[in-house]
């Protein structure tokens, strides 16, 4: 059994030797020359347990510094009369069942607020992501071993969106449901050592959910059951899989990303660090808010990642990312407004999925324009930039 340390760390709320490098405790300024800072926050974030917390995960972000963050949250704590006792200014505890304060966060993001033109909303659709994972995971090596490239060519993503979108018509929610809790069980860290969900648990659900797809007499569910039929045979990339991840949890190293396959903070981070480079150019630092997932070393990975997709699509010519370090919400006014864009971008996201949210009525005609959509990276594993456009999803 592997002993946590319990080291204090300053400028972080984590312990350990992990997270003992990357933490900034004083504020952000952007006056001092040294690169615009850009802060990120998530909402919905249940690690790699992506059937659980609902549909989507956003990651807010905002181009702006603690010096003039600070004034804007005290603005707000005032106009929104939150009380002085509390530590930080939170979209959950003290917005989604206030609409007066809704009204004034759509004051701050609308055309003429402080935050217009500065904040950015990136959602992952967790149905499709764990299909994108099947998919890379399960398919692609089967594919090129017969010399078929399905990434480059997009025809992978094209399979991960028929699963997802066709999967709940063909299954039914409760079998496409069972479907996506397997796959996140048997690719999840709790089953490093197989013995959670195993290949044959997998397996038997794949052919189980192609056998009643192929019943349905849809067209729809024709180009689901066609993508289960190839994943039911993908027994021996599932036995691959299997041995090849490691048995322990791996917290440093490039190595330790193996560990996060069905992490989606380890895609949405750098692919977000990328969007804000090609938007605003120039040195870029990112202060992310405190996550236990993001070792100083698991940091250092994705910051070089960030760069590394952008020159080689050429998307950026250099690298604009600074430094990615980390920081508590509590110590960091931008975090906070980080937070609040978060939030908003989850409620929306739901709203436009059919589901009864105030917050996300109130708050669409300013958020929905946040959405990151973009189509940079077509080209990449779609797993990896995951996302939905809230304002052309379907209403359930």
């Amino acid at each position: 059994m592997i002993e946590r340390d319990h080291t204090p760390n300053v400028g972080t709320g984590l312990s350990g030797a992990h997270f003992s490098r990357r933490n900034r405790q004083e504020p952000t300024d952007d006056r001092t020359g040294s690169g615009r800072w850009i802060a990120l926050d998530e909402s919905g974030y249940d690690g790699d347990q992506l059937h659980r917390g609902g549909r989507y995960m956003v990651l807010g972000s905002v181009a702006i510094d603690d010096t003039e963050a600070a004034a804007i949250v005290d603005l707000l704590r005032e106009e929104a009369r939150i009380q002085k006792s509390a530590p930080e200014v939170k979209f959950q505890k003290m917005f989604s069942e206030r609409a007066d304060r809704r009204r004034l966060l759509g004051e701050l993001l609308s055309p003429g607020g402080p935050l217009h033109d500065r904040a950015s909303v990136y959602v992952i659709d967790k149905p499709y992501f764990v299909a994108a994972i099947l998919v890379n995971l399960l398919l692609e090596e089967r594919f090129n071993s017969l010399g078929h490239d399905i990434v480059s060519n997009g025809v992978g993503r094209q399979f991960a969106l028929d699963l997802a979108t066709e999967g709940p018509r063909a299954l039914g929610r409760d079998g496409f449901d069972r479907l996506i809790a397997t796959a996140v069980g048997f690719f999840s860290k709790k089953n490093r050592t197989g013995g959670h969900v195993t290949v044959d648990d997998l397996c038997t659900v794949l052919q189980e959910s192609y056998a009643y797809a192929r019943r349905r007499k849809a067209p729809q569910a024709k180009k689901a059951a066609q993508v289960l039929d190839m994943l039911r045979k993908a027994r021996s990339e599932a036995e691959a899989f299997a041995r090849e991840r490691p048995a322990q949890a791996t917290p440093t190293g490039e190595h330790g990303l193996l560990d996060d396959t069905t992490d989606a903070l380890v895609t949405a981070v750098p692919t977000v660090i990328l969007h804000a480079s090609i938007r605003y150019g120039g040195k870029l630092q990112v202060l992310a808010d405190d996550q236990r997932l993001l070792t100083d070393d698991k940091l250092a990975v994705l910051e070089r990642g960030a760069t590394a997709v952008g020159v080689v699509h050429g998307l950026i010519e250099e690298q604009h990312l600074q430094r990615l370090v980390r920081g508590r919400s509590v110590d960091h006014p931008s975090l906070q407004l980080a937070d609040l864009v978060a939030g908003a971008g989850r409620a929306v996201a739901r709203w436009h999925d059919g589901e009864d949210d105030p917050a996300g009525n109130d708050l669409h005609l300013v958020v929905a324009p946040l959405v990151d959509r973009g189509g940079l990276l077509m080209n990449e594993r779609p797993e990896d930039f995951a996302r939905i456009d809230t304002d052309r999803a379907k209403r359930r």
